[in-house]
């Protein structure tokens, strides 16, 4: 039945034989072209067995492979050829995968650019130091500042340059490994928002905390 369905002139019966979880994997390389298919992952790519995921991280169509690469599970074979994809969509599935270590991720960068930087960004496992490059990189990558300026592993160097762009200052004024004497400064900032933030931070110094309690 969903093989049939597939092939339905109405789109949303297409979309409902993707998100259906008793749709065979293979089907959806049916779907890639004539429908969009988002929220990832879909349910048949959740249950599909190692054998279809490798047969689709294989597959010619770039779409297939991108579907395969939003599971965050895969085995890490798969998942380390996924970051190796020449293709950016592909890539920029995988690029939050736990596990990737940071020379991929800074390999990903390199060959597919401000496409990736935010998911990359958006990895757990990114370091503090390509934390920081990704916040300088040139454009900035506003949506990896928002990232970064919320990262548990960011550091000064790479929440500084977060402080030019409005969403990701009031992440950053909040983080606690921005220096207390920035901290301070934000204390003044014309964004309520970003006071509030950081008059919250940890690293705040007590003494400057206990000024401003009433």
């Amino acid at each position: 039945m969903s093989r049939r369905l597939a092939a339905d002139p109405d789109v949303e019966v297409r979309r409902a034989v993707a998100h259906h979880p008793r749709t065979p994997f293979d089907v959806l390389g049916r779907l890639t072209p004539t429908t969009r298919l988002g929220p990832h992952p879909l349910p048949p790519v959740c249950a599909a067995t190692p054998e279809e995921l490798a047969a689709g991280a294989a597959s010619a169509d770039a779409r297939v492979r991108m579907l395969v690469a939003h599971r965050h599970d895969l085995p890490p074979e798969l998942r380390d050829r996924l970051a190796a994809d020449p293709d950016a969509s592909v890539a920029k599935a995988v690029a939050p995968h736990p596990g990737l270590d940071p020379e991929r991720l800074r390999a990903m960068v390199a060959l597919h650019g401000q496409q990736v930087i935010a998911r990359v960004a958006a990895n757990p496992d990114a370091p503090g130091d390509l934390l920081a490059e990704l916040a300088r990189h040139d454009p900035p990558a506003r949506r990896a500042l928002r990232e970064i300026a919320s990262h548990p592993n960011a550091t000064a160097e790479a929440l500084l340059p977060c402080l030019a762009d409005g969403k990701a200052r009031v992440r950053a004024a909040a983080h606690p490994a921005l220096p207390a004497g920035i901290v301070v400064g934000l204390l003044d900032d014309p964004d309520p928002e970003v006071v509030e933030a950081a008059a919250g931070n940890p690293s705040l110094p007590p003494a400057v905390m206990a000024q401003r309690v009433p």
